[in-house]
């Protein structure tokens, strides 16, 4: 059943407080587990008041935006049910992200509060005259009571720990401070396909309320789980998770652990720690149930898991049930989007088959329609759409939003009726499966990271060596799919560069390159040099990347090209 829809809603309000003030909202564990702490929903409770009043004392009101960036930090969730209570727009970044980066959000969003730890706040120093509406730099230190510099104090950055204390007030929920439901709550940025990264607003309750269905249909969760999702802060998969998880009544497991993935690592979280709930990226399954892995996890079996999910990329069929073998669990495939929350899975009760994204979310009016807007039969690939004439589901984005407020809703009137069309397809078995089939635009998907091609051939650009460039999704085992980069050089480096090792070189200069210049995960793992002329084109001009993919998908990510190739 869909939920209903509230006359007024706010998450800290009618979420936190609500639950019963000694049960566990929070099992928090350091990177080398030295350090644990256990939160419960009244101390959140207390401290989101605290939070909230100090924010109003920064000169923030109603609907002002403030950019968060941090590590996986219990301060991330108290700010963040902070901002929820006092009607504050919160946009979570990932810590990834390098300085052009921030300045384009702040310029963006127009934030007027940053709020990152020491690495972040240098970034944001770097390049704060870039950013007009910027007022205040807030630093949330991983060592509580470590003084500020005096270099700090000049540049005005505000120490989040001791400025709270200093607050001299706490929030009090009375008349008139309660939020409405089409308030808008959050900020995210989702990649283009043609253009820079573009911004997804969700208001009160499409997220903060509308992930109940996420928590209670497809994570099944209630109190007395304990739920670990593997998503850092600054993705909309986390807040999937923190509002799914607190709206059922149970617990996060955070492990703040800034490492690159381990296996080993997540096996031993499993075994050590009483996780009920696990949910994990493709290209996690698939590094677990390799065969050394398989031999760690005998060794060392889960405490308490019960219930595992997937999603961000389609999952392999074999890698479920080799995952159910090595467990006795099965995976529970869903789909959704940073503008939606989770419209299709495998839910409680369901026949799971390996491969399918499963059926809607109950309440969710999702279909497989054509370029007419009716509905495919059964085994006809379309276009994955959400049927927005249906009051009773709001779990979708208000828009994209634009530097002046300006809204794009993204309805499209097909055979009469509005539709969001989501960019991606699938077919739909004669039982009402889904099966997806892939994206309609260009993003590339790997490892759950949505990339613009937009913003890799930006950064190619700036190195001496490019001339132009072209950028598509590569099939690839471990990641569904990677970054691949056509290459079109100057005819100075294309003059000097003829050996494998000279091609090897600069095929390395030029990935340090982008990881230093945008955010490392955006860096193309394979680079082929091509010719001027092998870059296919419209008549305008526009480099036709589907022709690429198409080719890409031909030699299932093989090197081997008509130029020159190299890959990493």
């Amino acid at each position: 059943m869909a939920l209903p829809r509230p006359r007024a809603f706010n998450f800290a309000h009618d979420v936190v407080d609500a639950q019963p003030r000694d049960a566990q909202a929070m099992f928090w564990v350091s990177a080398d587990g030295a350090r644990q702490r256990q939160l419960s929903y009244g101390y959140f409770a207390s401290r989101s008041r605290r939070v909230a009043s100090w924010l109003l004392e920064l000169g923030l009101r109603r609907g002002d935006v403030v950019l968060l960036v941090l590590p996986r930090w219990v301060e991330w969730w108290e700010i963040a049910v902070a901002a929820l209570r006092a009607g504050i727009v919160l946009c979570p970044a990932t810590t990834l992200l390098v300085d052009k980066d921030l300045a384009f959000r702040c310029q963006q969003t127009r934030a007027r509060v940053f709020i990152g730890d020491e690495v972040g706040v240098a970034k944001v120093r770097r390049v704060r005259d870039q950013c007009p509406d910027l007022e205040t730099v807030v630093c949330v230190r991983e060592e509580e009571g470590r003084a500020t510099t005096a270099g700090e104090e000049e540049d005005g950055v505000v120490d989040f720990r001791e400025a709270v204390e200093r607050s001299s007030s706490v929030w009090d929920d009375g008349e008139g401070r309660r939020t409405g439901p089409e308030d808008p709550a959050l900020i995210f940025f989702t990649s283009g396909t043609s253009g820079p990264p573009k911004m997804v607003r969700h208001s009160q309750i499409s997220y903060p309320l509308a992930h109940k269905i996420t928590g209670k249909h497809w994570l099944q969760l209630e109190p007395g789980k304990l739920y670990w999702n593997l998503s850092e802060q600054g993705w909309a998969k986390a807040a999937w998770s923190f509002f799914g998880t607190w709206n059922c009544g149970a617990s996060l497991f955070i492990h703040d652990d800034r490492r690159a993935f381990s296996a080993t690592r997540l096996l031993d979280n499993l075994h050590k720690y009483p996780i009920t709930t696990l949910c994990a990226p493709p290209t996690a399954y698939r590094q677990l149930v390799l065969q050394e892995n398989q031999k760690y996890l005998k060794a060392h079996p889960p405490r308490a898991l019960e219930h595992c999910t997937g999603a961000g990329e389609p999952l392999n069929d074999s890698v479920v049930e080799t995952w159910q073998q090595m467990t006795g669990l099965p995976i529970h495939d869903g789909y959704g989007q940073t503008e939606t929350i989770m419209v299709c899975g495998n839910f409680r009760g369901m026949k799971i088959k390996p491969g399918s994204m499963g059926k809607p979310s109950p309440g969710v009016p999702l279909f497989v329609i054509d370029a007419d807007g009716k509905e495919c039969p059964p085994g006809v690939e379309g276009d994955i759409a959400i049927l927005r004439s249906s009051d009773s589901f709001f779990g979708i984005f208000d828009g994209y939003l634009s530097p002046n407020g300006e809204l794009d809703r993204r309805i499209k009137i097909l055979g009469g009726r509005p539709w969001y069309l989501t960019g991606d397809r699938a077919t739909r078995d004669e039982e009402g499966y889904f099966w997806f089939v892939g994206r309609s635009d260009d993003v590339i998907n790997s490892s759950g990271y949505r990339i613009g091609p937009f913003e890799v051939e930006s950064t190619l650009k700036l190195h001496p060596a490019v001339v132009e460039s072209a950028v598509v999704a590569s099939p690839d085992a471990n990641r569904g799919e990677v970054v691949k980069a056509f290459i079109v050089l100057t005819s100075q480096y294309s003059a000097k560069t003829h050996s494998e090792a000279e091609i090897a070189s600069l095929t390395r200069e030029i990935q340090e390159f982008c990881k230093a210049h945008a955010a490392p995960y955006k860096y193309p793992r394979k680079i082929e040099f091509v010719g001027a002329n092998f870059l296919p084109k419209t008549i305008s001009g526009k480099i036709k990347r589907a022709e690429l993919k198409a080719l890409e998908r031909k030699r299932g990510g093989a090197a081997e090209s008509q130029g020159r190739g190299a890959k990493l």
